[in-house]
């Protein structure tokens, strides 16, 4: 396995490079810093303690820091707080926490730590990656599996099996923790792994490896693809940036999958991209110029068939101030706690809204909206004291135009919401709140 590390740092990195390894205590994570360590490499590892599982969560960090004491390697660690988020965000808990790790190792690269985040994904996570993207619908981007090397982030153990791995780290007289969720077959991912893929290799022995090669031949199809899909898309990209949907809409027979491969990177979901066409095609009853799609990303907006980021030259005025929550940027509607409660329950809470408790009407409150200034701090929900906005930007990688085009809501010069991005603990829904206000961006 060292051997195959080696080989994948003469092949994809720099000798010098700094690599920071995920590490939960499991075979993989344990393997790949053994691994990575042996070969050579200048490696660091990062622990997320997410406190879900009680007693076994301290026993995985304890484990952590009594390896890398061990072998001399720098250990980072971090503690979230996974209920506040999933209350911000709505997320699932397997999203909310990939959300979390993968912001604090981004924030790591961003400060100059390390260079790449070394995850431990083995060949049959990538098979279970195909599996799930299948059952859930997905274009050859889903089905190629997971990349060796995807931006910062690396995979060396990608085709090394999971019994490898742990023949592996026994041979060198190491331990690794399990994690007793892996074990119960409630997850789509668990029921994969513990039930249908180890039946089907039962039933057709050889079919992980035959599966495996499949990855592979897809990966290399996904190559062509994306080479054809950007030389199309450049016929569309105007000098400023801007896209022309109408001319993709009117010219290419395949334009649904066209717009959704030029768009998806940017936070378009699939009905937002067959609403867009919609507006080009001449088949959206209520089309009209102007028309706003919020992302996660940022606000674009399309006028005459050609879609943009969205700036002031579209909105209102640097900056407007108004009584009564009244803006035409703005719908305001009221809620009950009930309709507020099922909407979460369902994952319905919208990303383009913001929803407080009533009281954030009382007192007759000045409102402000406006773009971003140099100084704006907010107090973001699920965290105490306050963040700079340009740094919550720089963890967001927001290019120069996305902040120029975000929409900051004040209320008497409080920051209350970095539209689409995060909002601020204050006036949080709580068991308290009679009603709820819910703010969307128009």
């Amino acid at each position: 396995m060292t051997t195959a590390v080696q080989q994948f740092i003469r092949k994809h990195l720099a000798q010098s490079c700094r690599i920071l390894v995920g590490l939960s205590g499991g075979a993989d994570s344990v393997a790949l810093l053994l691994a990575l360590k042996e070969a050579g490499a200048h490696c660091i590892a990062a622990h997320c303690n997410f406190h879900l599982r009680g007693e076994e969560s301290d026993r995985d960090m304890k484990h952590c820091m009594e390896l890398c004491d061990r072998i001399g390697v720098k250990l980072l660690i971090k503690h979230f707080d996974v209920t506040a988020r999933r209350a911000a965000t709505a997320e699932s808990l397997e999203m909310a926490c990939r959300a979390l790790r993968y912001d604090w190792w981004n924030e790591l690269i961003a400060s100059g730590t390390c260079d790449y985040i070394a995850v431990g994904h083995h060949r049959e996570d990538n098979v279970e990656t195909f599996f799930i993207n299948l059952l859930r619908g997905s274009g050859i981007n889903g089905l190629k599996g997971m990349l060796p090397v995807n931006g910062n982030i690396i995979r060396p153990l990608l085709k090394t099996s999971r019994a490898d791995i742990e023949k592996y780290v026994s041979k060198k007289g190491f331990s690794w923790v399990d994690d007793h969720t892996n074990f119960e077959n409630e997850y789509k991912r668990n029921k994969l792994r513990n039930i249908i893929l180890p039946e089907i290799e039962r039933l057709f022995p050889g079919a992980t490896d035959a599966m495996v090669k499949s990855l592979d031949i897809l990966r290399d199809n996904y190559t062509l693809y994306r080479t054809y899909i950007n030389e199309k898309a450049r016929k569309y990209i105007l000098a400023n940036g801007s896209i022309d949907v109408s001319g993709i809409v009117n010219s290419e027979a395949q334009h649904s999958t066209l717009l959704y491969e030029m768009l998806s990177p940017k936070g378009f979901t699939p009905s937002q991209i067959e609403n867009l066409i919609k507006c080009c095609d001449g088949t959206c009853v209520n089309a009209q110029s102007g028309q706003l799609f919020v992302t996660p990303s940022c606000p674009f907006v399309l006028e005459r068939g050609i879609l943009s980021e969205y700036s002031e030259k579209h909105n209102i005025k640097k900056e407007e101030r108004f009584r009564d929550l009244i803006s035409p940027a703005l719908k305001v509607s009221t809620l009950t706690t009930n309709e507020f409660n099922s909407l979460k329950q369902k994952r319905l809470l919208k990303p383009d809204s913001i929803y407080l408790d009533s009281n954030v009407m009382n007192g007759s409150p000045e409102w402000c909206l406006r773009t971003w200034h140099k100084g704006d701090r907010l107090s973001p929900f699920g965290m105490k004291g306050s963040r700079l906005v340009s740094d919550i930007f720089k963890d967001a990688k927001f290019t120069q135009a996305q902040k120029d085009s975000t929409l900051l809501l004040f209320r008497n010069d409080e920051l209350i919401w970095i539209a689409g991005v995060r909002a601020s603990r204050h006036f949080p829904i709580t068991e308290q709140t009679q009603s709820v206000i819910q703010i969307k961006l128009r």
